[in-house]
């Protein structure tokens, strides 16, 4: 019987030591809980602000010329990528729609950074070199490059693209037949 006691105080011991039992230590934990919120508080506010001041690096490199355009197509040619080549407009709002919704995709950001160099150029500005080659009649506007530096015509398009439409699209392209 002495030994019963003995176990059964020595297991009460460690269950309230692990915290399985409470014997009415609530003022306690209050106190614990509150200046655990207060530390977690100061040490997660600077973190945060760490966070949101550092740029993102951007995958779209911007094109003005003709010139940068054939350096960029050469580029994705040795490295044995897809070439994409942006074009938007100011004060577009499906460039805009696009920018923030489906380029701003996680996925889809993996999936062009793994398999395609990323070019965008302001149509707004350069609207004379580029439309005869391109034949642009609106934006946003997408036309892709295959690994070997000739344009792909079935793939490119003209309009707003959802994240999914989008995403499914490049990676059908990318994938090795």
């Amino acid at each position: 019987m002495y030994k019963f006691i003995k176990l059964s105080l020595v297991l009460v011991g460690v269950l309230s030591f692990v915290g399985c039992f409470d014997f009415g230590d609530d003022k306690k934990k209050e106190v614990v809980d509150t200046n655990r919120t207060k530390i977690q508080a100061k040490l997660a506010v600077p973190q945060v602000e760490k966070i949101v001041e550092k740029p993102k690096k951007s995958l779209f490199k911007e094109v003005t010329s003709l010139a940068r355009l054939e350096f960029f197509k050469i580029d994705a040619t040795v490295k044995k990528k897809f070439l994409m080549v942006y074009f938007y407009s100011n004060n577009c709002h499906f460039c805009e729609k696009m920018k923030k919704e489906t380029f701003s995709d996680f996925r889809i950001q993996e999936e062009l950074e793994e398999n395609y160099s990323v070019v965008h150029i302001n149509y707004s500005e350069h609207k004379d070199v580029f439309k005869k080659i391109f034949h642009l009649s609106a934006t946003p506007a997408i036309f892709f490059f295959d690994k070997e530096g000739h344009q792909i015509r079935d793939e490119s398009f003209y309009g707003y693209q959802g994240a999914e439409d989008f995403l499914n699209k490049i990676e059908l392209m990318a994938e090795p037949f």
